[in-house]
């Protein structure tokens, strides 16, 4: 029995040397920073802190790869969070998104910090920094709220600019 144990254990550990060599693209594709959405819209000190905090490094071109996003099978769930976080959303593109688009983001932003989806778990797991209060998770959807109503008011095709607060 013990030696099936340490075949075992032998296999599992040189598939896991053999998984390093697995390619993944870990990239931060470049953008014009004309598009984000702190060029776009007035974002509050508060609300842009919370997004660079917790949001920028799966929800943006900007993302810090740590470490361990370079080992897999670790690294095999950050890429695909990343890529997933920025196919839904991402704070750098921002302005190539229809105003309809912006608008569907915005709610989600809302009623993702109302549910405590995000950030996510796995995320604040590792980085206590991005763990969010309950005031900046109202702070930024009182300002997602408020984003989205002066777009659905703008005539189509405007870019608003409300004022911060």
């Amino acid at each position: 029995m013990r030696k099936w144990w340490k075949r075992i254990r032998l296999w599992v550990l040189v598939l896991l040397v053999l998984a390093q060599f697995v390619p993944l693209k870990r990239t931060n594709p470049p953008f014009d920073p004309a598009k984000t959405i702190y060029a776009l819209h007035a974002v509050p000190a508060n609300v842009q802190a919370v997004f660079q905090r917790s949001c920028k490094d799966c929800h943006s071109n900007e993302t810090h790869w740590p470490w361990y996003s370079h080992v897999a099978p670790v690294s095999w769930v950050v890429v695909h969070d990343v890529n997933e976080a920025r196919r839904m959303m991402n704070l750098s593109e921002w302005g190539a998104y229809p105003e309809r688009k912006k608008r569907s983001r915005l709610e989600a932003i809302c009623e993702q910090m109302d549910s405590g989806e995000m950030p996510d778990s796995k995320y604040t797991l590792i980085h206590r920094d991005a763990r969010l209060t309950e005031e900046e998770r109202k702070a930024v959807c009182a300002w997602a709220d408020a984003t989205r109503k002066v777009l659905a008011a703008a005539p189509a095709g405007a870019l608003a600019r409300p004022a911060a607060k």
